[in-house]
């Protein structure tokens, strides 16, 4: 299995190198037969490299992104076990005194079970969808 997945990654490698040296090779010949003087809004090279750091950028943001979903994650697990320790507790603590134990509402057994059940990846998937796929560019 790892060997079908290191073969891969260096096919995608070298894909992604033939593309980088195709890229560089039209940059060239644009180059080339451009006239002089074009603005830099006009000129397809300076385009071209712009795409290129916008690209980037955008991956940049992506994998940001995922990190910050991943604490955030790890953050809601947190928040509710502390959540459920807590009730818990003052469970407990309710019954030692003697006090009577009044039960949830509806409305408070709804934001728990919401609460409790409900998985981090749920949350998280619009925003992995946004990044999965590049931007398409025309």
């Amino acid at each position: 299995m790892e060997t079908a997945v290191t073969t891969l990654e260096t096919m995608f490698q070298k894909a992604e190198s033939d593309l980088d040296y195709i890229k560089a090779m039209l940059e060239f010949e644009m180059m080339k037969g451009l006239p002089d003087g074009l603005s830099q809004e006009e000129n397809p090279v300076v385009l071209v490299q712009q795409l290129s750091m916008v690209k980037s950028r955008y991956k940049t943001l992506c994998e940001q992104l995922e990190k910050i979903s991943l604490e955030r994650r790890e953050s809601m697990r947190s928040i509710r076990a502390t959540l459920a320790k807590t009730v818990k507790l003052v469970q407990e603590i309710q019954h030692h005194t003697g006090m009577e134990i009044s039960p949830l509402s509806e409305e408070e057994q709804l934001a728990m079970q919401h609460l409790m059940l409900q998985t981090p990846e749920e949350t998280d998937l619009p925003a992995k969808q946004n990044c999965l796929e590049e931007p398409e560019v025309h």
